[in-house]
């Protein structure tokens, strides 16, 4: 086919305006408004599709190209709902999908409605020029990922597990490229940190607040939210993260190379993290070496002159392979060794999920990358939080996050705009990550 990038380019950026105009924040979701959009966009072209609500106006979306032979599926996966946005804090409206500057900007630029449309470009591309696959090509847009993934690739587990099936999964995640050295170093997001969420409940003696004591519950929960803060978790290696942080530490000169490598030595470890000058690069090291424990949602008392009998406090654990729910309840509870009267409920949990990466996809992903751009280097990386891969790979299903994007020399600045303000991604680099997946999804089932 003659990949003509121009108008690839064109019709991605005039879908993806289209699709996030489609407004699916969850809560409520409402994903059927976006599942139509792409919808009417399959069928324009012959492609049978199937719609599954699982929940009123919480819909999935299937639609797959048959392959001639019985190998099982490629999946192309991405969800339809995203993140609330506080439109006032936006310098475009955040379903607008405005065009700005050669930017598309919007709630789901980047998380993940892009991948959405590069995934359905993908697809649509082979389908025009009549491309026969060995294998199913499976393009699938889900419901919930953003508050679980309950009605949408769960759902879809429980109630159609023939659907389900397949050897591979391209999902979101990873396929970010960062300028290294003299390289630009893409990840695929080969594994991801599961999940603990704590409940702790801290009890005192109630009382008028005019009258002090000293069993304050709400003083107790200050100690404790100021020390969980504070706590950095002990270094605990991991094959994924060892081969991200050693392909980093290749591309950089002597001593920085060195440096970058104490990252994996237990009695270092810390000490240099601190002293990484880009904070995109140091916070996703420091998140992926360790256990993380951030205290989000507290309750206390009801009246500014009343002293509570019970207040609380939400911790949101990212735990590392191999981390069980007990073993994070010990930790806490060796944090807040001094503090009395206290309980932890384990209120949700899922553990780490790994993909292996010596497989044909692994190698194909490597080798595109490598012919759209000669100083491509692909490192596998962990995501520190949680996406519908993990259902994927709990039924051995090799999951992969990559969504490909052009080298970027502010990493930081890229991660703030997930869930953040004024979230967009330029025509370039759906246009790059068209070119890649198309190819990709060739070479795999071609």
């Amino acid at each position: 086919m003659n990949f003509d990038g121009e108008k690839v380019k064109e019709e991605a950026v005039a879908l993806l305006s289209r699709y996030i105009q489609a407004e699916t924040t969850n809560p409520p979701g409402r994903e059927m408004a976006g599942a139509r959009v792409l919808q009417q966009v399959l069928e324009k072209e012959g492609l049978a599709t199937t719609l599954l609500e699982s929940q009123p106006e919480r819909a999935n979306l299937i639609c797959t190209m048959k392959g001639r032979d019985s190998l099982s599926p490629l999946i192309l996966l991405h969800h339809i709902d995203v993140v609330p946005a506080e439109a006032d804090k936006w310098d475009h409206p955040p379903y607008s999908g405005a065009v700005v500057d050669g930017e598309i900007w919007g709630r789901g630029a980047q998380d993940c409605k892009s991948l959405g449309i590069i995934e359905l470009m993908a697809f649509l591309l082979l389908k025009r020029e009549g491309f026969q696959p060995r294998r199913d090509i499976v393009y699938m847009a889900t419901a919930d990922e953003e508050t679980g993934g309950k009605w949408g690739v769960h759902w879809l587990f429980e109630n159609h597990p023939g659907l389900m099936k397949a050897d591979y999964v391209i999902n979101e995640g990873g396929g970010v490229g960062m300028v290294v050295g003299q390289r630009n170093v893409y990840t695929c997001q080969t594994a991801e940190k599961g999940v603990c969420w704590l409940k702790l409940t801290f009890k005192g003696k109630p009382g008028h607040a005019s009258v002090p004591h000293g069993d304050n519950c709400v003083v107790k929960m200050a100690k404790a939210i100021e020390r969980i803060a504070a706590y950095r978790s002990p270094l605990r290696r991991n094959l994924t993260t060892e081969l991200f942080i050693k392909g980093i530490a290749e591309e950089q000169p002597f001593p920085r190379s060195w440096f970058v490598r104490q990252l994996l030595n237990p009695f270092l470890s810390q000490r240099v993290e601190k002293r990484i000058p880009d904070p995109g690069f140091r916070g996703m090291a420091g998140a992926i070496l360790r256990n993380t424990f951030v205290p989000t949602v507290v309750q206390g008392g009801q009246k500014t002159n009343v002293i509570p009998s019970e207040c609380s406090c939400q911790v949101d654990c990212r735990i590392l392979p191999g981390v069980t729910p007990e073993m994070v309840k010990k930790e806490v509870e060796r944090l807040l060794f001094d503090l009395r009267s206290y309980e932890i409920e384990i209120l949700q949990t899922s553990p780490a999920s790994v993909s292996p990466s010596d497989n044909p996809l692994y190698g194909a992903l490597d080798k595109v990358l490598k012919e759209r751009d000669p100083k491509a280097k692909m490192i596998p990386t962990m995501l520190t939080g949680a996406t519908d891969s993990r259902f994927f790979r709990d039924k051995g299903v090799v999951a992969y996050g990559f969504q490909p994007m052009m080298p970027m020399a502010n990493l930081a600045e890229y991660l703030s705009r997930v869930h953040g303000h004024n979230e967009r991604i330029s025509a370039e680099d759906l246009l790059f990550g068209t070119r890649v997946l198309y190819q990709v999804v060739k070479e795999v089932c071609g």
